[in-house]
């Protein structure tokens, strides 16, 4: 105010010269100036000795303010840029699956971020996310993995290894490491000598079957025989396989497998050939809103068989789309960021949790799950074991095995027995969320089983 008031004087001060066409006379307006500026001094003299105004809508009683946050780390001045890709589905059908890996990687990226970078070799590095949509379509992501090579990314996390084993020859060729948040299959030709230059930082879904044998027989004793449901993957029959050798080891039994197309809307039919099957449960990896659905659909036709997801989402997921009804004997190798579950959980998982409910809200931090950012954090690991951001080097580092951190606890470094590549796999704890309808929203927190992949 005290300055529109200032110009205001000085303007009708310099127009009292100026009227009627009138030549300014130099000497007058410098006269002017400094009466002007001699004002100014004097009201800022006022200022300084007044107390400071309150605010005009002050409450009369305001509530004591929050402390305010503490800043976050700043990196050093000398910190590079290290781009990590990350090439999931966004859109398209496997939006479901893909969409908290985009969240929770970028959760990862803002918190190493946040606190100071990543330090490698003796160079600090602040990570620059490079995201690609591979729209839940196999020609979309080969050119969504082009794209990245063209940015001039070194290090990739992607999607699950069905999608992205078609274009692992994009990365390999141009000496790229890639590793996949989730491999469903040890028979997709993904984790093969043949790309050397190829990782996955999660059990996958051999880890999370393994867990699922291992619930049913401590929480579902009257469970005896089993069905495989899943999306049509194309590794179906190998891994309906390998079930029936982990059904035999654990003392249950296979008896069918029933398939449905990824993209399908109903599973009416699919359900009923679940219950055809007669089997106590069904057990699968396929997405949640797809295992959801079939859930609705098996419980419309009157059967209680226990539900086995072994996607690793959170059972909440599930029950979104299953509905309160159908909500009921089952379970998924998922995750809770409920606060009195979350001494239950890693400092690392529960701050990461903090940073997606921060960044995307409530919904996103309820459902996840951190197979994107587990990735992610296992390959900075091998960076600092390299004490090198080549990727050759890297991968040499992943390959000499042993013990490695994870959000879910410790985890062991192994995959030749499974998928006979040397050690480019991650055995880690795996969480266990039951329904139950008389427990809080439904369902509860079991457990975390330990789980290796050899």
């Amino acid at each position: 105010m005290k300055k529109i008031l200032i110009f205001v004087l000085a303007v009708v001060m310099v127009l009292s010269l100026c009227g009627c066409g009138a030549s300014v006379d130099t000497a007058k307006l410098d006269e002017i100036l400094a009466s002007v500026q001699a004002i100014q001094a004097t009201l800022d003299s006022m200022s300084a000795a007044a107390p400071a105004e309150a605010p005009a809508e002050a409450p009369a009683e305001a509530p004591a303010e929050e402390p305010a946050e503490e800043p976050a780390a700043e990196a050093p001045a000398d910190a590079e840029t290290l781009k990590i890709g990350l090439m999931v589905n966004t859109t398209g059908w496997f939006a479901g699956v893909d969409t908290p890996n985009f969240n929770e990687f970028n959760a990862m990226v803002d918190y190493i971020n946040q606190n100071g970078g990543w330090e490698v070799g003796g160079t600090t590095y602040m990570l620059e996310p490079v995201f690609v949509d591979g729209q839940s379509d196999d020609a979309a992501l080969r050119t969504a993995a082009m794209s990245l090579v063209d940015a001039g990314v070194k290090f990739v996390v992607e999607t699950n290894d069905f999608w992205v084993f078609k274009c692992a020859d994009v990365f390999e060729d141009e000496g790229v490491l890639h590793a996949s948040a989730y491999c469903v299959s040890n028979n997709i030709p993904y984790l093969i000598p043949d790309n050397p230059l190829a990782f996955t930082g999660s059990n996958g879904s051999i880890g999370d079957l393994q867990a699922c044998f291992a619930v049913l027989k401590e929480y579902y004793p009257d469970v005896h025989t089993v069905a495989y449901a899943n999306d049509d993957n194309g590794s179906t029959d190998e891994t309906y396989a390998l079930l029936e050798q982990m059904a035999e080891e654990n003392g249950f039994e296979m008896v069918g497998q029933v398939i449905y197309p990824g993209d399908t809307t109903d599973y009416s039919s699919y359900a009923q050939q679940l219950v055809d099957t007669g089997a106590d449960a069904f057990m699968g990896n396929g997405s949640p809103d797809a295992y959801g659905a079939v859930l609705k659909a098996v419980r419309s036709l009157g059967d209680d068989m226990v539900m086995a997801c072994a996607q690793g989402k959170p059972v909440s997921m599930v029950m979104e789309y299953a509905g309160a009804d159908a909500s009921y004997n089952g379970f998924t190798i998922g995750t809770s960021t409920r606060a009195s579950d979350a001494d239950r959980n890693t400092d690392l998982f529960n701050d990461l949790v903090a940073v997606v409910r921060e960044k995307y809200g409530d919904d996103a931090a309820g459902t996840f799950d951190g197979a994107a950012a587990n990735t992610l954090y296992v390959m900075l690991q091998m960076m600092q074991r390299a004490g090198s951001v080549d990727p050759e080097a890297v991968a040499a580092a992943w390959e000499e095995g042993g013990d490695v951190d994870s959000l879910y606890g410790p985890a062991t470094i192994g995959g030749s027995e499974t998928y006979g590549s040397d050690n480019h796999a991650i055995g880690h704890p795996r969480p266990v969320s039951i329904m139950d309808p008389e427990a809080e929203d439904g369902w509860y927190f079991a457990d975390w089983i330990q789980v290796n992949v050899p």
